[in-house]
């Protein structure tokens, strides 16, 4: 039998596999390796679990107990919990994520150890994406360049349609932006290579 055959019948028994701990309920760990079917930046890892806290607008917390990972949303910054949109955004985020199983695709963890991440739903929601459709978060531009240039461009299309259509924090005439609330200044926007 040839490698690419060998591959192929590897992957279905992976696919097999995967589905039959799916129908079970997953695995004893509440925070594992996942399959990953959802779309995100190649080389990405995936972790797996049930998120039980959310903590604010862009960081929940999936798993439980010694197998917790912070999670951040990667490319959001939510307003912060003490400022007027915090809780709403906060809200919203709980309606996408509390107790539901979710997918989290990332290549890299913050200063804070936590998770940098693309959080999708059993459907493959991005729910980073879906906060700021909602208008419930800022694109996170000071990042920008740590998105391949397809999430980059979806998500600031997806605040500027918010914006215009005044939806969450955009129904205010000057919302300010959390990394102006926390640090008192809007960093440049950097110029990505690609």
């Amino acid at each position: 039998m040839d490698s690419g055959v060998r591959e192929v019948n590897m992957k279905c028994w992976c696919l097999v596999g995967c589905l039959g701990l799916l129908g079970c309920g997953g695995s004893a760990d509440p925070v594992s390796v996942a399959p990953s079917h959802c779309t995100a930046t190649a080389g990405s890892q995936w972790l797996t679990g049930q998120v039980s806290a959310v903590l604010d607008g862009d960081t929940v917390v999936l798993g439980s107990g010694s197998r917790a990972e912070h999670i951040r949303l990667q490319g959001i910054d939510a307003p912060e919990l003490a400022q007027n949109e915090g809780p709403a955004a906060r809200q919203a985020l709980s309606q996408l994520a509390l107790n539901q199983s979710t997918r989290v695709a990332y290549t890299q963890r913050d200063r804070y150890g936590r998770v940098l991440g693309q959080v999708f739903n059993t459907g493959c929601k991005d729910l980073n994406l879906h906060m700021l459709q909602q208008g419930q978060a800022w694109f996170y531009t000071a990042y920008a360049c740590d998105l391949e240039l397809q999430r980059r461009t979806l998500y600031a299309s997806a605040q500027t349609l918010a914006r215009s259509n005044r939806l969450g924090l955009w129904q205010q005439s000057q919302p300010m932006a959390p990394w102006v609330y926390r640090n008192g200044d809007d960093p440049a926007t950097p110029v990505c290579a690609d």
